[in-house]
């Protein structure tokens, strides 16, 4: 029997004295640690996202960089105060862009720090430099003004508030592009960064900062820039990510924007081909290739690649990028890779292949295809023929058939043009001017399989059914017998739009296959699409059943005969399981109350909702037992209405949403809305025979009148309340489909849910001050050239709806790091590292935009290290989602017993190093978790994200408990702030109120700790554990997975296209212009003032 955890600790005190290592680490590498995880501290200090966080080696210092480009330093556990955190130093950098990364120099006593950041500067601060304090820098004492007040000899309320000028900063400038991350050595003087200009270089401290100048200073020769390391420019490839092990420095792990992660050895410089070739290099020299020449140059060599599933090249097509990698310092012939979309993958470094695999891959090539041969000769004759044939037909496009070079140029060209927006609150942006014909559409289209095209046309039809269900045209004709509505047109479209694809969902469904043995995960996942299918089914039934009551017409007789049974009412899903929320459970459920009655009235209703031995099945839906009297109604369905209902408003779907609530919510809550449905059902209808008996004293209704209030009013509010969620993503991933909203349906889809979204009144949106096109030059056209666009032309591009906030995510973020200029480094320079103090430079080169020509890296994606061996992963890490942000991830324990990663759900996921088990999730921040950093040699983890906080987890119950009742630990408010889709989670937020509240008193803490172990203070932090919830986080992270990311293409290419119009627009309303463009002149600005007059 295996010893507790408690025992083993006994026995070490007691009696073991032998071999205390091993034993410590297994020991604090217990499971039990980590299962009881929970949050203990939340530290704040900074006024940003926090992206980097790093422990020092003896773990008393904790360092933090954010946007707000300070870093600060945490003490743990101080000498001179109780608490568990105290922020003891805080350090305006003088980065001019986000912090990426902070790491602390080993061996240098915990006092030297080094950051990079997105202003393509890497930075040395000394903690406890006592020599002369230089002035500091322009971007160090403007953050500092901040904290003038009140601040004696740079201390503030016990913080030390540092320039760069106070630390004798170094700055480190020879990278081409944002800096990502920094890796460390075993040595108090080297260490590594990694950069988007596909850069991997070494730096050493005990060179100046003028030994490190700017590769596109003009006072310095490029010349004198040092050499990086190892670089992949010549591909294009961004970096984001290096990883290496202080037990073997030579392996140098990498990983960026391609599929493979790349291993390097320093122990291997570069080939000399022309020795390998025995050639002479006196007389061959000249016949060296590109590559040939950079292989020679190189200071080590790629020795290994790793991919999934041992992929060993990228094709165009596919998409691979890396955010993270670790190499185990506990296990160094082992690392974890992260893909964007995809997995945790772990690989071992020095594994090699089989003799028996070797041998498969050598034959595989000209034997095993050799029965495909000549089919693949046939079809590539064809191809030949039918793009002969084309050319011959048609001269123009003779023009499309050129050399690869000549479409990159072209490609290059039309990406010149970019519409730039400029926000009252200073920020600018540059969007691209997209083409008219999307490359990316019609390569979807033609590699989609049939179940995909299927639901595809499903998923855009059940669009088109939204719209015309919930956007009636406001010309409607006056109400009559046969058209009670005024609107039969549009339910008549709706009817028949619903009995296209209801029996398409079924068939679908009804054939739907499984695999045989599936993994937990692929179990999950099909769930999930179960229960999505179903939801979409219930939809478009009751959407049938609503137009059908109201006045929607078959189209043809024969039809009539075919779909009057798909909607005499409404109906559960075929084979419905139990995943039925109560929202739709109540939503559907109240709508077919509504129809039965006004159908054939209360009799009806009863029966529709009794209990019958055919449907067992779905007997928690059918309240009515099968001998109920003629009261059931008040003492049945009423109740069990009333239990499922929600608090939610039940509003005029017809009504514009900038209206008032009084003239926009039918029903405060959906509760009220059953009180009036009662009252209703109470009062008979005044049918001929009512009308033709005198002396009749009873209230009655119009029937016509409850058709219109209950009928078209309420009915199509509890519909869209019901089928909240049933869009065009869901419904194509559901039934097969990739789910992306890159395509005109999606982009209609999320206009039509922005038009039905709430508005919420306290809410300050941030306005457009100008708009203008703009070439990469950033030149613009003179005033008297400037071409007036009026508002009504922005509204008809826009599509009639004035904002797209619709899941914008970390570009708006990320946007922010893409600066236009770049700090310049001064040709004066001291050897300490001087900050210039006079005027920045622009640089040479064009600034920055959004989206660079992806044609020319394609093609070269397949190009990098081809030859190089892959190899496969050897173990699987699932359940987390990687997709919106850039996410770390990491190992946790002393023998990294553990693997950690945050994940876009804002909880962080632990599995087991060795087998591949979930073991923990919690909640480590509001939107998304980003960083994991475990403690050097506790069980303790600092996590942060898109908050500007860090929390602090631990399974120390004491400190749970402090934290739990806010002694010396407090709630920060993070409720106003989001980077990522922020106007829609800044109302999620404010709905939810702050995450804190005022403190109580001690003693009224003191009391409810006694009676209850599970009360949260006023203040205090309440339990993060989310391992009860795996089930529902892991089954939404697959189906978010699957999906990718679409939410920034979607918002982008909307604007992209507002672009294109007003160009498109410009050039056909203003004539030829001087320069043969028709009057499209790129530095044409729009200027939008606070009363939407075009200035």
């Amino acid at each position: 029997m295996r010893d507790s955890l408690s025992d083993r600790l006994l026995r070490r005190e007691l009696q073991d004295s032998a071999g205390p290592s091993r034993k410590v680490k297994s020991i604090y590498g217990d499971k039990n640690w980590v299962r009881d995880l929970d949050i203990v501290n939340e530290l704040d200090g900074h006024a940003g996202c926090v992206n980097a966080l790093s422990w020092s080696k003896s773990g008393r210092l904790l360092a933090s960089g954010s946007d707000d480009q300070h870093i600060n330093i945490h003490t743990y556990q101080p000498d001179d105060s109780n608490s568990q955190f105290r922020l003891a130093t805080s350090i305006a950098t003088g980065h001019q862009a986000n912090i990426f990364s902070v790491k602390f120099m080993p061996h240098s006593n915990d006092r030297t720090v080094i950051s990079a950041a997105g202003d393509h500067e890497v930075r040395i601060f000394d903690l406890e430099y006592s020599g002369a304090t230089r002035e500091a820098s322009r971007a160090s004492a403007m953050a500092l003004n901040g904290h003038s007040r009140g601040m004696r000899n740079n201390i503030q309320d016990g913080v030390r508030h540092l320039s760069d000028g106070d630390t004798n900063c170094r700055v480190y400038r020879s990278h081409g592009d944002r800096v990502k991350r920094v890796v460390t050595e075993s040595s108090p003087h080297l260490f590594l960064t990694c950069s988007e200009d596909g850069e991997v270089r070494q730096w050493d401290l005990r060179q100046p900062s003028s030994a490190y100048p700017s590769p596109s200073s003009r006072s310095v020769s490029t010349v004198s820039v040092p050499p990086p390391l190892i670089s992949y420019k010549r591909y294009d490839l961004d970096l984001n990510t290096i990883s290496c092990s202080p037990s073997q420095p030579h392996y140098i792990a990498l990983g960026g924007a391609h599929l493979h992660c790349f291993l390097h050895d320093r122990r291997m410089i570069g080939r000399d081909k022309l020795h390998e070739r025995a050639a002479s290099p006196a007389l061959s020299v000249g016949q060296l290739s590109d590559l040939d020449d950079d292989a020679l140059g190189q200071a080590t060599q790629c020795v290994r690649k790793f991919a999934p599933r041992g992929q060993r090249i990228m094709g165009q097509k596919d998409n691979g990028h890396i955010t993270a990698c670790k190499i185990s310092d506990a296990h160094p012939n082992e690392i974890v890779v992260s893909w964007s979309g995809d997995h945790i993958y772990s690989f071992d470094l020095v594994r090699s292949p089989d003799a028996s695999e070797v041998a498969r891959s050598k034959v595989s090539t000209p034997q095993t295809n050799t029965s495909n041969r000549r089919a693949r000769e046939s079809s590539e004759r064809k191809r030949k023929r039918r793009a002969e044939s084309q050319v011959s037909q048609s001269p123009e496009t003779s023009s499309r058939v050129q050399s690869r070079q000549r479409t990159e140029d072209s490609a290059e060209r039309e990406g010149d043009v970019a519409l730039r927006v400029r926000y009252n609150n200073g920020q600018s942006e540059d969007i691209p001017i997209a083409r008219s014909t999307s490359p990316v559409s019609s390569l979807r289209e033609s590699v989609m399989t049939d179940r995909q095209r299927k639901s595809y046309r499903l998923a855009k039809t059940v669009v088109e059914l939204r719209k015309t269900m919930f956007t009636l045209n406001d010309q409607s004709a006056a109400p009559s017998n046969r058209d009670p509505t005024g609107h039969t047109a549009e339910f008549t479209s709706a009817r028949s739009l619903a009995a296209t694809i209801l029996p398409q969902m079924h068939e679908i469904t009804r054939t739907w296959r499984y695999s045989v043995d599936p993994v937990q995960e692929e179990v999950l996942l099909q769930r999930t699409l179960r229960s999505n299918r179903e939801s979409a089914w219930r939809f478009v039934q009751a959407s049938g059943v609503i137009a059908r009551a109201l006045g929607g017409q078959p189209h043809t007789a024969s039809q009539g005969i075919f779909d009057t049974p798909l909607f005499t009412c409404i109906d559960h899903a075929p084979n419905e399981g139990s995943s039925l929320s109560d929202r739709e459970r109540f939503g559907y459920d109240f709508l077919k109350a509504i129809f039965l009655w006004l159908d054939s009235g209360v009799g009806a209703l009863i029966n529709g909702f009794t209990r019958s031995s055919d449907m067992a099945r779905y007997a928690s839906r059918l309240p009515v037992p099968k001998d109920a009297s003629a009261d059931a109604f008040d003492e049945c369905i009423v109740p069990y209405l009333l239990a499922h209902s929600s608090s939610s408003p039940v509003c005029n779907v017809d009504a514009s949403r900038f209206e008032v609530d009084e003239n926009r919510i039918i029903y405060q809550t959906e509760t009220d809305a059953v009180r009036a449905f009662v009252e209703a059902v109470k009062t008979p209808f005044a049918d001929l025979s009512n009308e033709a008996m005198e002396g009749t004293s009873e209230s009655t209704q119009r029937r016509s009148d409850a058709l219109i209030h209950w009928g078209l009013k309420v009915a199509r509010g509890i519909l869209m309340n019901a089928g909240e969620g049933v869009n065009f993503a869901l419904v194509d991933r559901a039934f097969g489909g990739l789910g992306t909203g890159n395509n005109p349906a999606g982009r209609e889809d999320a206009r039509l849910r922005d038009r039905q979204r709430q508005i919420d009144t306290t809410e300050e949106e941030p306005t457009a001050e100008s708009m203008e096109i703009v070439n990469p030059s950033g030149d613009q056209t003179s005033e008297e050239e400037e071409d007036v666009i009026t508002m009504n032309d922005i509204r008809a591009a826009m599509g009639e709806t004035s904002d797209e906030d619709e899941d914008d995510d970390e570009d708006d973020h990320a946007s922010e790091d893409d600066e236009d200029e770049d700090a310049e480094s001064s040709d004066e320079e001291d050897d300490h590292g001087q900050d210039d103090e006079g005027e920045q430079e622009e640089e040479e080169d064009s600034p920055r935009m959004m989206y660079r020509n992806a044609f020319g890296r394609r093609r070269k994606r397949g190009e990098v290290e081809r030859e190089v061996y892959c190899s496969p992963h050897t173990r699987v890490y699932r359940g987390h989602c990687n997709v919106k942000t850039v996410k770390d991830v990491n190992f946790f324990g002393l023998d990294d017993e553990y693997v950690v990663s945050g994940s876009d759900d804002g909880n962080f996921f632990i599995w087991d190093r060795k087998s591949g088990q979930l073991v923990n999730i919690l909640e480590g921040d509001g939107e998304v978790v980003n960083v994991v950093q475990g403690h050097p040699y506790e069980p303790m983890m600092a996590i942060s994200g898109i908050d500007h906080t860090i929390k602090i987890f631990s399974p120390d119950a004491r400190a749970r408990e402090a934290a739990r009742l806010g002694r010396g630990v407090a709630a920060a408010d993070t409720s106003t702030f989001s980077s990522i889709s922020w106007m829609r989670r800044r109302r999620q937020n404010r709905a939810a109120g702050a995450t804190s509240e005022p403190a109580v008193d001690a003693g009224a803490d003191e009391r409810n700790a006694a009676d209850d172990d599970e009360y949260v203070a006023s203040g205090g932090l309440s339990s993060r554990k989310r391992m009860h919830l795996e089930y529902q986080i892991t089954s939404q992270n697959d189906v978010e997975r699957q999906g990718g990311n679409q939410e920034t293409f979607l918002t982008r290419s909307m604007l992209a296209s507002l672009a294109q119009h007003l160009r498109r627009q410009r050039a056909e309303g203003g004539g030829a212009g001087e320069d043969g463009e028709g009057g499209a002149v790129p530095g044409g600005r729009i200027v939008i003032g606070d009363d939407c007059v075009i200035q």
